[in-house]
């Protein structure tokens, strides 16, 4: 598996632009909030389970797990994230039958920050299939304006992508 370490746990998370895994004070590469954890680049196995869970604090989030000849992990990530927009964009030019390996980024730019979930697939990296420019049948985020500031409403586009990322779960993965 890409994670290049073995650990003890199966789950992972995404943080900054990093996989990270819980792990001891010991043998950490990251500590946050009194918390151990180690950080990984990416990960690669061939998608075997997607759901969608229940999350911090009533949010809902991504569980997917990933298997190869090594093992299975889960990697959990927020449905109200560029990291689920930025996957299920691209989930319609997936093969599940195949092996893919997933990138988190995060770029910080004065207030703004930046996150995705790349992925790549034999030796190519997965195109978007969802863009601004070919928005297709998913719905445009609604500008919404909190205390000033403008923001977007991504509820109707996050819907809709989770109907197709299950959608071809459900009609591509393998029987086992």
């Amino acid at each position: 598996m890409g994670l290049n370490k073995n650990q003890s746990t199966n789950a992972l998370y995404l943080f900054q632009g990093k996989i990270i895994t819980g792990a001891t004070k010991e043998s950490h590469t990251l500590e946050k909030n009194g918390k151990y954890y180690n950080q990984f680049d990416s990960v690669d196995g061939r998608i075997t389970d997607v759901k969608i869970v229940s999350g911090y604090e009533g949010s809902q989030d991504v569980a997917l797990t990933i298997t190869d000849v090594e093992g299975s992990y889960t990697m959990y990530f927020g449905v109200n994230s560029n990291y689920f927009r930025t996957f299920a964009r691209s989930i319609k030019n997936v093969d599940f039958v195949k092996n893919i390996e997933f990138y988190p980024t995060y770029k910080k730019e004065g207030d703004k920050i930046q996150t995705s979930l790349l992925m790549k697939q034999d030796g190519n990296w997965i195109k978007r299939h969802y863009t601004r420019d070919n928005m297709g049948d998913m719905p445009s985020a609604l500008p919404v304006e909190v205390n000033g500031k403008v923001t977007y409403d991504y509820a109707a586009q996050n819907e809709f992508l989770i109907n197709e990322l299950m959608g071809k779960f459900e009609k591509e993965k393998l029987p086992f």
